[in-house]
């Protein structure tokens, strides 16, 4: 019976340390994307590359912020998403932070607005 409390002790610790160590990574990344989605700017973002690992997808976007290209990674995209590669799309975006909120309902087709966003010619290609 002591043994029994002993690793239910051991498993709580354990979790104990898990939750302090995720829980204010979780918390910030929450308050980051929430004030992205309530303060942020209006963007274009192109679709530039699709990476499958065996549990889990990467799908990088770029975009630019004073005149600087960035490339940044998200992993929540609607079903079959990787095939749309090349394309652009609205996004949200703060300065004081890189990541982005794609706003995949919002696919721009407007080549004056991707050129004014500090895409190239040979970026719609």
């Amino acid at each position: 019976m002591k043994n029994k409390l002993n690793k239910s002790k051991g498993y709580l610790i354990v979790l104990l340390l898990i939750a302090i160590i995720f829980l204010p990574i979780y918390i910030v990344a929450k308050i980051k994307f929430s004030e992205i989605e309530k303060k942020g700017k209006i963007g274009v973002g192109k679709f530039v590359e699709y990476v499958r690992y065996p549990k889990s997808r990467k799908y990088y976007f770029e975009y630019f912020k004073y005149k600087k290209k960035y490339k940044v990674f998200i992993t929540n995209t609607p079903e079959k998403f990787s095939t749309q590669i090349g394309n652009f799309y609205k996004i949200k975006y703060l300065d004081k932070y890189d990541d982005i909120i794609v706003n995949f309902d919002k696919k721009i087709t407007d080549t004056l607005a991707i050129l004014e966003a500090g895409f190239s010619r040979e970026d719609l290609e």
